[in-house]
């Protein structure tokens, strides 16, 4: 079973459901599933709701929107992350939140009481929750625990292939796609903060998802991937009013993750200058969602720190995250799949099995115009931007707006590694880095995890560095 180890964090939008439902069920004794027998399945689902804000708002998401440059670290040990230097200490609760504390300790509990009370719909949502979560360990980790993990019967579980994982979580999409048609029994109602228990919604993002993970392995395959990632995509959420976002409040344990690092690890984490300047460029109202201006001698201007802190970087001084009203506020809904993002995937897999220039703009216009509707900006000027756009130079536009409308979503990582766009300056033009390390305690804990230096540097879905 997986080495448990817990880390403070939010309880979530308990109050926003109407219920009084308490916090402690996140907090696992052990990884035993046996370990909440008397939390109720709206509990457990508050839980995973809440560790899924977690993994989508920590570390990783920091991570990445360092390395692809939207922000930049300026202060202590991201000074280090910024240059690339990681250890396994840099992500390593978020590796294990994967399994406890709300992760799939909770969710297979979960499940098996919706399933026991024949509650497909509760059952299908809480499938979906298992394969988001699962998918993106594995983007991340390339090898993860699985088919063996969570089990009381196994203390040391194998590392299944990043590919058969992905498969299985297809597999595993499928399952809660078929459940969520049924109808059958009730659904989370008011627990379930994203969408209410409104299964087409779920289904239309169980279908992104799935799009997603196909795009994951294109590299390897893009033939076959390609196609699969688009008939997916055509299922998928087609409208902002059915984007899966969190759900947060100016309510002090209810804040957006981002928000309270910023807030107690002030000047760690800035803007970066690439996507800074980027938006600057195109006069592009996102700009001001995204980012404060700077302070000091950069006050009243919109200002990034470049990757490694060269002669002249601003650093500290550098734009923050709108905290007020924008991507940084407390109670900001971050974005785990959208109808943006939907749509952008349809855009790349037109241009990649050749559909024409027209189909892909069609695509890549839907795309923003989704954007601007969830973020309550005009974005016409980023529509006619590409009117004029052919080939080569039409699908770097598509990755552009993708990178722009994805702020500090982990798949901007993911999406690099498959493109390698944005075109980014790298530090000292060294690699972004590929992958994490596992948790040390947990490699620790299991023989099966091998040492830092014998983990590979890149996982299998991306086999071809930037």
């Amino acid at each position: 079973m997986l080495h448990t180890k817990w880390q403070g964090r939010v309880c979530g939008a308990l109050l926003m459901a109407g219920a009084a439902l308490g916090c402690d069920f996140i907090n696992p004794v052990d990884s035993d599933p046996n370990a909440v027998p008397t939390a109720s399945l709206d509990q457990l689902f508050v839980g995973i709701t809440v560790n899924g804000y977690l993994l989508e708002e920590g570390q990783t998401s920091r991570l990445a929107s360092i390395w692809l440059q939207q922000m930049a670290g300026t202060d202590r040990q991201f000074s280090s992350l910024d240059q690339y230097v990681i250890t396994e200490d840099d992500a390593s609760g978020q590796y294990v939140d994967v399994y406890t504390g709300g992760g799939l300790v909770d969710i297979r509990q979960a499940i098996k009481q919706a399933d026991d009370a024949s509650r497909r719909v509760y059952a299908g949502i809480l499938r979906v929750y298992e394969a988001y979560s699962i998918g993106m360990a594995a983007s991340i980790f390339g090898d993860i625990s699985y088919s063996e993990a969570v089990n009381p019967a196994i203390s040391q579980p194998q590392l299944d292939g990043q590919a058969t994982v992905y498969a299985a979580v297809q597999a595993l999409l499928d399952d809660a796609i078929l459940d969520l048609q049924s109808g059958a029994g009730a659904g989370p109602g008011a627990a379930d903060f994203a969408f209410g228990g409104d299964a087409a919604k779920w289904i239309a993002a169980a279908h992104t998802i799935k799009a997603r993970f196909y795009l994951h392995w294109a590299e390897v395959d893009p033939v076959a991937n390609y196609p699969l990632a688009l008939a997916e995509a055509q299922l998928g959420i087609q409208a902002s009013s059915g984007d899966w976002l969190a759900k947060h409040s100016t309510t002090a344990t209810e804040n957006n993750l981002w928000f309270q690092f910023m807030r107690d690890r002030e000047g760690y984490v800035s803007a970066g200058e690439y996507l800074v300047e980027l938006l600057k460029a195109r006069t592009d109202p996102r700009l001001q969602v995204y980012y404060s201006t700077g302070s000091g001698t950069y006050a009243g201007q919109y200002v990034g720190s470049p990757v490694g802190e060269p002669a002249g970087d601003p650093g500290t001084n550098s734009s923050r995250l709108n905290e007020v009203d924008g991507a940084g506020a407390p109670d900001h809904n971050s974005a785990f799949v959208t109808c943006a993002e939907t749509q952008f995937i349809v855009a790349e897999a037109l241009y990649q099995t050749a559909a024409g220039d027209a189909a892909v703009r069609t695509a890549l216009d839907a795309g923003i115009a989704c954007d601007a509707a969830r973020k309550g900006v005009d974005l016409s000027a980023a529509q006619a931007f590409n009117d004029a756009l052919t080939g080569a130079a039409l699908f770097d536009e598509v990755m552009a707006q993708k990178y722009s409308a994805l702020f500090l979503n982990r798949e901007i990582w993911n999406d690099y590694k498959r493109t390698c766009l944005p075109a980014v300056t790298t530090y000292n033009a060294e690699l972004i880095p590929g992958r994490l390390f596992y948790d040390d305690e947990e490699r620790n804990a299991n023989s099966n995890i091998p040492d830092a230096t014998q983990q590979p540097v890149r996982n299998a879905n991306d086999p071809n560095p930037c």
